[in-house]
């Protein structure tokens, strides 16, 4: 087997994780948004179920595009890597401020953190590495990360603006 065909096993590995990862916060044991809204309930009291899902089905899909183009342009399918990487850290951070599991830790630490290292070293040692490449992913990863997080952000101010119209605040 190539290294690029073992390259591109690591990113169709991150697409089936990410997958797992839903079914672990959502159907079994499920639980997630009511873990993070207690977790951190400024974050999370303007997200909503229809959000979570609409992040959840766009961090899927972004995992196979990466995947479907990674020998084209790596940096979708590294950013992806990155994002999953940090919703581990995430997810690890969640659980030590409840001091209890939360839904998504299980899959975060044991596949999300190994494939996405696997995938960064995969990429380290192909001939087509540019270490601004993996950079730039890692961040774009990171600004990926934060969208659900400025959705919410969008529905407090929203919320809160309809509040100070009509005179509830």
């Amino acid at each position: 087997m190539s290294s690029g065909d073992r390259q591109e096993r690591v990113f169709w590995a991150l697409t089936a994780a990410s997958c797992a990862h839903v079914v672990e916060e959502y159907i079994w044991p499920g639980g997630f948004l009511e873990a993070a809204k207690e977790a951190a309930p400024e974050v999370f009291a303007h997200s909503s179920t229809p959000i979570i899902v609409g992040v959840n089905a766009a961090m899927i899909a972004g995992c196979a595009l990466g995947a479907l183009t990674r020998r084209r342009s790596p940096v979708l399918s590294l950013a992806m890597a990155g994002l999953l990487f940090e919703n581990a850290v995430i997810h690890g951070a969640g659980s030590l401020r409840l001091k209890r599991y939360m839904p998504g830790l299980a899959t975060g630490l044991a596949l999300y953190v190994p494939l996405s290292l696997k995938a960064f070293d995969s990429y380290r040692k192909s001939p087509a590495y540019r270490r601004s490449t993996a950079v730039g992913a890692a961040v774009l990863g990171t600004a990926f990360h934060s969208i659900p997080f400025v959705a919410f952000a969008a529905r407090r101010a929203r919320s809160t603006k309809a509040a100070v119209v009509a005179g509830e605040v």
